[in-house]
């Protein structure tokens, strides 16, 4: 079975924003069957529930949702909350009218229905060679600057030295920015199957807040009660 992951073995985990139920599930268990990890939304408003929930590499769109269409909330999360996942729209209507407004909403791709699930695998997985190629970029979120290839996090001229787990740690926060990653995402991300006994997630936020605090005046992680944690928005 082809498999598509990243360079610590974890699945490209992708939101899937859909209203119809046979053609989420059809196009969630191709993508399940190459080794993606999908999860599913129905609406906006749910979509933006698992956004807050947990962390995804990349959103598939569609344009009919009810309520509100897909365009207007690829708008909002890229504009107004600084969604930096890029984000594939499908839809019926393949007019270059309609292509043009779905890339000026933020869409980085645009696939017309009814379309081949395998067309839709190689793009997403186009977009996940690009997001590793430039996983050793500088991460921007809130203000702040990640380099992780030096483990430096610098706010204007304050720089701050990190350790592998607390480095592991913001990357994962800064690149979900403003979203919310889920305690068991992260201690995934950083021990897999094999997390160290006591509560040791808790451990290292709470030393890297303490050492953010002592650097910066402040520390911009955010705990969500029963989600996990959020990076920025305190102030």
């Amino acid at each position: 079975m082809d498999r598509l992951e990243d360079e610590k073995g974890a699945k490209l985990a992708v939101l899937l924003v859909e209203d119809d139920l046979d053609v989420a599930a059809g196009i969630g268990d191709y993508l399940e069957a190459h080794g993606l990890a999908v999860d599913f939304a129905y609406d906006a408003s749910q979509a933006r529930a698992r956004l807050l929930e947990s962390t995804f590499d990349l959103l598939v769109l569609d344009v009919n949702l009810p309520g509100e269409d897909g365009m207007s909330l690829c708008r909002e999360l890229k504009q107004v909350q600084g969604l930096r996942q890029p984000a594939i729209f499908l839809t019926a209507r393949g007019g270059l009218a309609d292509k043009l407004r779905g890339f000026e909403a933020g869409a980085l791709d645009y696939m017309v229905k009814p379309f081949e699930p395998a067309e839709l695998l190689a793009r997403i997985r186009a977009m996940g060679t690009h997001a590793r190629a430039a996983d050793g970029g500088l991460i921007l979120a809130d203000g702040y600057r990640l380099d992780p290839q030096r483990g430096l996090l610098s706010r204007d001229e304050l720089s701050l030295s990190l350790h592998a787990t607390g480095l592991g740690i913001l990357a994962r926060l800064m690149r979900a920015f403003p979203g919310t990653v889920s305690r068991q995402a992260l201690c995934e991300g950083l021990w897999g199957d094999e997390a160290p006994g006591s509560d040791p997630l808790r451990t290292h936020v709470y030393q890297l807040r303490r050492a953010m605090q002592e650097r910066f005046g402040e520390s911009p992680i955010t705990t969500v009660r029963g989600l996990g944690y959020r990076f920025g928005g305190l102030r």
